[in-house]
């Protein structure tokens, strides 16, 4: 499910020309383009796993209908967008956060030269009017996302929650490594979010990247659904183990029913060497500790990836066979992919370019 179309559609929602609708990338691509060839703006959320679907379902609307505007936004389209804005099927992009932006394009259009951080086309030249244009996330406060979703069809789905923005680490593969300041949601709407996809879901999975960074605001998170959960329910926290507070794991031990809870711990790789190299931080033996303490609470999916510098055939062995040996439900063998925006694929980059010089 994409939270990010939700979250614009529920600021915005009192716009009557504004609507809103979720494709899968295994719909047929025609039938896609039909449904939005109607429209007279198209906004896709971009991602590494549907920009290529989505590239091809632009251009077929630009066929059916050459009057569509088409406007992209998200994480694939808010680096390197100078390449693909000069697709003939693509009329705008939105970089960086966009509900500052969606909402003056909204209010502005069809005039949109002053809109932040939004590239276009005129007479052939590229227009991009760089601004920040940092949310305030108070001002989310008394809205509910899934609102506008059939209740029925929230079951059967995984359902994401955001409680805060940014990552205070900088993991030079991983995009949240470019923003490096914590900001959090107003509790109160944290909490009755939270309570409703409790009540009408089942898998809740929470989009913080390292969602232990607050001991306070975790253990308040963990009591509240401890209250406030039905049988069925589950909870999956992206964590941080090695600097695990030991009142969390404690109260873990205590308190929570075994498969309420999963945790997705990226390990990544045992070489130090490699960390480094990627400004990452990670003490395995307490991460390993963590992980053995808490393997018969919490059901765990642990991570590794394969391509970091420095990591090496042995190195990337090694890696795996002491973290198999935890024995983990759940371990994800991950090739790097080098991301647009983050440091390991700029420096890769410059060094290529290097090489051909």
């Amino acid at each position: 499910m994409n939270l990010a179309i939700r979250l614009l559609y529920e600021l915005n929602k009192n716009d009557e020309r504004l609507s809103w609708k979720e494709f899968t990338i295994k719909e047929d691509k025609a039938e896609i383009a039909a449904y939005c060839s109607q429209f007279e703006v198209v906004c896709f959320s971009c991602y590494i796993w549907n920009i290529t679907q989505t590239l091809e379902v632009a251009s077929m609307i630009k066929t059916i209908n050459p009057s569509t505007k088409i406007l992209l936004g998200g994480p694939e389209v808010t680096y390197d967008w100078q390449e693909t804005i000069q697709l003939p099927s693509i009329d705008y992009i939105i970089t960086g956060e966009g509900e500052i932006p969606f909402t003056q394009f909204l209010q502005q259009y069809p005039s949109a030269e002053k809109v932040a951080n939004l590239a276009s086309k005129k007479n052939g030249d590229l227009i991009y009017h760089l601004e920040s244009a940092n949310f305030d996330l108070e001002t989310y406060a008394n809205t509910n996302p899934y609102q506008h979703d059939d209740v029925d069809t929230l079951k059967n789905r995984v359902l994401y929650l955001e409680t805060s923005r940014g990552c205070p680490y900088k993991c030079e593969f991983c995009l949240a490594s470019l923003d490096n300041r914590v900001r959090y949601l107003p509790m109160d709407h944290i909490k009755s979010n939270l309570l409703y996809l409790m009540t009408h879901g089942r898998v809740i999975k929470f989009l913080d990247r390292t969602f232990n960074v607050k001991k306070d605001f975790t253990l308040d998170i963990f009591q509240f659904i401890l209250d406030n959960a039905r049988p069925e329910n589950v909870f999956q926290f992206e964590i941080t183990a090695d600097i695990l507070h030991p009142a969390i794991m404690q109260f873990i031990i205590d308190k929570v029913p075994k498969g309420m809870f999963r945790f997705e711990i990226g390990i990544q790789t045992v070489n130090q060497k490699a960390n480094l190299e990627v400004s990452r931080k990670q003490n395995f033996e307490k991460t390993k500790e963590v992980i053995l303490r808490l393997k018969d609470h919490v059901e765990m999916h642990l991570d590794l990836i394969v391509g970091l510098p420095f990591d090496y055939w042995n190195d990337i062995k090694y890696s795996f066979e002491e973290v198999f040996k935890l024995y983990p439900p759940e371990l994800q063998l991950g090739f790097l992919k080098f991301l647009k925006g983050t440091p390991v694929r700029t420096n890769i980059l410059i060094m290529v370019m290097n090489l051909i010089q």
